[in-house]
């Protein structure tokens, strides 16, 4: 009559590019202290993190498969290096990219800064041709349709394509098109994909969060500053609301830490760790669930 039910566990990895490297940090701990996970949701590198662990749930596979990702010639034709010239905002991006030989014609007929040929060979070589539903854990990621508008679950197909599509932010990456959907990051609206863990069968989501601060930047002296801006503050509003979901957030402090520096991978895993860590106690609490007669009691 004492039996203790614990909760399945559902893990929601965000958004955030090359802050989302704390992710791996998050796992590694939770591996450690032997909380088991029942599934794993993930948005733009959350889905790529959490798909590479879904996989095969080893820690070290996890951070050998994501040096090597790193350091390969595929994802170096990313060009991430361009973006994390620190201009000063959104605005400061766009110029660094016009100077790098981009005009406003071009980035107004282009499809992306980035062509598809090259972004889709990084997520070949990640996943190969593997399904959603090969993952040893349960595995979802998210994607927003440019079509309906809404946001897309998926918990079967092509784990590369779909990766790719919850990765494809805006006007960097092309979008991607798969059976009815035109599909890009699910950042634009759910960059901690917490519904996600839920269709899972989780019962007590944690969602971890890598880039949840609005900065105050720039004079906006100019239209593209404010209209940059305006969305920003829309992203972010949006983005808070959608957290009171979650049954807890594990919040990483990464200001410090550029979206598009992957050189600094070994920090961003320690960070978070630590942040993983002081918030053990919690975390294992949130999961004891009641006894029996507590249930019994509450109803």
């Amino acid at each position: 009559m004492i039996f203790k039910k614990e909760y399945k566990l559902g893990i929601a990895l965000g958004g955030g590019s090359a802050k989302g490297l704390a992710h791996i940090g998050v796992l590694k701990v939770l591996n450690e202290e032997g909380i088991k996970i029942h599934s794993i949701s993930g948005t733009s590198i959350g889905s790529i993190v959490g798909g590479i662990y879904a996989l095969k749930p080893e820690i070290e596979n996890l951070l050998s498969e994501s040096k090597r990702l790193i350091n390969s010639n595929a994802f170096k034709e990313l060009r991430f290096d361009k973006f994390s010239r620190n201009e000063g905002g959104w605005f400061g991006r766009i110029k660094s990219r016009f100077r790098d030989g981009l005009t406003i014609a071009d980035a107004l007929m282009k499809k992306s800064l980035i062509p598809e040929e090259t972004f889709e060979k990084i997520f070949k070589e990640i996943f190969d041709d593997y399904d959603v539903r090969d993952a040893i854990i349960p595995f979802s990621c998210i994607a927003v349709d440019l079509i309906s508008g809404e946001d897309i679950i998926f918990d079967k197909g092509p784990l590369y394509k779909l990766a790719m599509a919850s990765s494809s932010i805006p006007g960097v990456f092309p979008p991607v098109k798969y059976k009815d959907y035109i599909l890009v990051d699910g950042g634009v609206t759910s960059n901690v994909p917490i519904e996600g863990a839920r269709k899972l069968g989780a019962e007590k989501v944690i969602g971890v969060v890598v880039s949840g601060n609005l900065k105050g930047q720039g004079n906006f002296s100019k239209a593209i500053e404010v209209i940059l801006r305006s969305d920003e503050i829309a992203k972010f509003k949006l983005f808070r609301t959608t957290l009171k979901e979650a049954d807890f957030l594990l919040e990483i402090d990464l200001s410090e830490f550029h979206w598009a520096d992957f050189s600094r991978i070994d920090e961003l895993i320690s960070r978070g760790e630590e942040a993983t860590r002081k918030e053990l106690k919690n975390i294992k609490e949130l999961l004891k669930g009641k006894t029996l007669w507590e249930r019994i009691l509450k109803k």
